[in-house]
C-alpha cells in the first residue's frame, strides 16, 4: 500500500510539473497577445511629393514619435505615396486591408483623402484628413465646423478668406486706384482644391466691389508625369490674361506648390504676384504669402489620431480650420511696387521677411 501511495504521489507530482509548464506557457502567450493588441496598425496616405505634403508628413511622424509610437514596436506603419494617382492609392489601401486591418488611416491632402473615403466609407475604420482646403467641395464632409457623425474627421487647411483678402487688398490698394476693382489673375488646374479656391474667389468677387477675378482653367494631369504639360498650359494662360489683370494670385493645389509655376509667372509677364502659395514664392519675388502652419497642422493631426486610437469617436470631433497660420512678405518687391507694408503685417510675418 505504501509503495502504491508513493507511486501515486510521484505521478501527481509529475503531472503538477506539466500543468505548471502549461500554465506558464499560457501566461506567456497571453502576455504576448496583450502586447500584440497594443501595437496599432497605422496607414498614412500622402497625395504627392510637394512641400506642403512633405512638411505635414514630417511633423505628423515627429509628433507621433514624441507620443511614443515606434514603428515595429508600438505600431506597424505603412506610408502610401500616391504620387497624384488616386486609383493607385485606392488599390494599395484595399491590398493592405486584406492582410491587416488598420486601426486608423491618416490622409494628407485632397486626393489621398478622397481615395481613403472611397475605400473605407462603409467600414468603421477611422479616417483623419489634413492639408485639405475644401473638404466640402471634395465630398469628404457636409459642413465645416461640425462633427461628421461617421468614421471621418479632419482639419481644414485654409486661412479664413477675410484674413487673406483683407491683407492683400490693403497692400494692393496702394497702387490700384479706388475707382476700379483690383483685377486678380488666377491660372489653375481642375484639381479639387484649386477648383474649390476658384469657386470661393468667384463668389467673393461677385460680392466685393474691390475684386475682379480673371481666370484660366487647365486640365489637371497626374504628378509628376504631367507637370511639364501643365506648365506649358500655364504659359498659355499667362499670355491669355496678361493684359487683363493687375496681379497674379497663385492657386492652391499641386500647381501652386511648384517653384516652376512661380518662375513662369515672373519670367513671362511683368505683372507682380500678389499672393504666393508657398514661402518659396515669396523668396522668389511674390509680394505676400499667408497659409496655415504645416508644422503645427502635422502635430495637431498626430495628436487627434492618437486620441482616436485611444478611443475617441472620429464622428464626434468637429471639423474646423487650422488655428495657426504664417505670413511671408517680400520687402524688396514691396519697395519696387511703391507699397508700404504696415507694421502690423511685418509683425505677423516675424522671421519670414524676404529681401
Amino acid at each position: 500500500m505504501k509503495i502504491y501511495i508513493r507511486r501515486i504521489k510521484i505521478i501527481i507530482g509529475h503531472y503538477m510539473k506539466i500543468i505548471g509548464i502549461v500554465l506558464a506557457a499560457c501566461f506567456l502567450l497571453s502576455s504576448l497577445s496583450a502586447q500584440e493588441r497594443q501595437i496599432k496598425n497605422i496607414v498614412v496616405i500622402v497625395t504627392m511629393p510637394v512641400p506642403v505634403c512633405d512638411l505635414n508628413l514630417k511633423w505628423f511622424l515627429a509628433e507621433f514619435d514624441r507620443l511614443g509610437y515606434k514603428d515595429g514596436e508600438t505600431m506597424n506603419l505603412t506610408v502610401i505615396r500616391a504620387n497624384g494617382d488616386r486609383k493607385f492609392a485606392e488599390n494599395e489601401l484595399r491590398r493592405i486591408i486584406k492582410t491587416r486591418k488598420p486601426d486608423a488611416v491618416a490622409t494628407i491632402a485632397t486626393l489621398a483623402s478622397q481615395a481613403a473615403m472611397t475605400v473605407l466609407k462603409d467600414t468603421n475604420i477611422p479616417i483623419f484628413f489634413s492639408s485639405v482646403s475644401d473638404p466640402v467641395g471634395a465630398g469628404l464632409i457636409k459642413k465645416v465646423g461640425e462633427p461628421t457623425g461617421i468614421n471621418i474627421a479632419g482639419r481644414v487647411f485654409t486661412v479664413p478668406k477675410e484674413v487673406r483678402l483683407d491683407v492683400a487688398i490693403r497692400l494692393a490698394r496702394q497702387i490700384v486706384s479706388e475707382d476700379r476693382p483690383i483685377r486678380l489673375g488666377y491660372i489653375f488646374s481642375s484639381y479639387p482644391s484649386s477648383e474649390g479656391e476658384y469657386m470661393r474667389l468667384k463668389t467673393i468677387a461677385r460680392e466685393n466691389a474691390d475684386i475682379q477675378l480673371e481666370s484660366y482653367r487647365l486640365d489637371y494631369k497626374k504628378v509628376p508625369e504631367g507637370i511639364a504639360s501643365m506648365l506649358a498650359d500655364v504659359k498659355s494662360g499667362i499670355k491669355a490674361l496678361s493684359g487683363k489683370v493687375d496681379f497674379w494670385w497663385e492657386p492652391q493645389g499641386p500647381l501652386g506648390e511648384l517653384a516652376e509655376y512661380t518662375k513662369l509667372l515672373l519670367d513671362n509677364s511683368k505683372i507682380p504676384i500678389l499672393m504666393g502659395q508657398k514661402f518659396k514664392s515669396v523668396a522668389m519675388g511674390a509680394l505676400l504669402h499667408i497659409t496655415p502652419d504645416a508644422r503645427e497642422g502635422g502635430r495637431e493631426a498626430a495628436g487627434l489620431v492618437d486620441a482616436i486610437l485611444k478611443g475617441a469617436d472620429p464622428g464626434q470631433i468637429p471639423v474646423t480650420a487650422s488655428s495657426v497660420f504664417q505670413v511671408g512678405i517680400n520687402l524688396t518687391t514691396a519697395l519696387k511696387l511703391n507699397i508700404v507694408v504696415p507694421s502690423d503685417i511685418i509683425e505677423l510675418a516675424g522671421e519670414h521677411l524676404y529681401r
